[in-house]
């Protein structure tokens, strides 16, 4: 099977047991969707249009999605202290609280995954996979 395709089952996985371990832990208003802006390396002094070319989602989508975040306490919009008619994205303490909570499952899950194949190979997974990681970060650099 083509390496997207392998790729696909894993990450459904990730996404059903982050979601499920956020709603055990009282987190029942994030969505699916919210877990672009929450994902590696998180949003904290983010601006939106990097979280947006990151989840390869429109800014249009990327604002709608923080709006819904900001009025559940996850996150505020600050100017940027650089700039000040650009915005920042900060997490709040709620927002902390959930990115400890998805940090925790993906741990657990990591763990599982380097147990079962060894950790030899699942070194050697995690390296290919942050090469790719780099290389797709070149390739939005380069776009900008």
């Amino acid at each position: 099977p083509p390496v997207g395709a392998l790729l696909r089952r894993p990450a459904v996985l990730v996404r059903h047991e982050v979601m499920a371990s956020l709603h055990d832990a009282g987190f029942d208003d994030v969505l699916p969707a919210h877990l672009g802006v929450f994902q590696h390396p998180g949003p904290d002094g983010q601006r939106p249009g990097i979280l947006a070319l990151r989840t390869s989602a429109s800014k249009q989508a990327m604002n709608h999605l923080l709006h819904q975040l900001e009025e559940g306490g996850y996150i505020t919009r600050e100017s940027h202290p650089d700039d000040r008619r650009t915005r920042v994205v900060r997490l709040t303490e709620r927002g902390w609280a959930a990115l400890a909570v998805i940090g925790e499952t993906t741990t657990r899950l990591e763990r599982h995954w380097a147990d079962a194949l060894g950790p030899e190979l699942y070194a050697g997974l995690a390296h290919a996979l942050l090469r790719l990681e780099q290389v797709l970060d070149e390739e939005i650099t380069a776009h900008r």
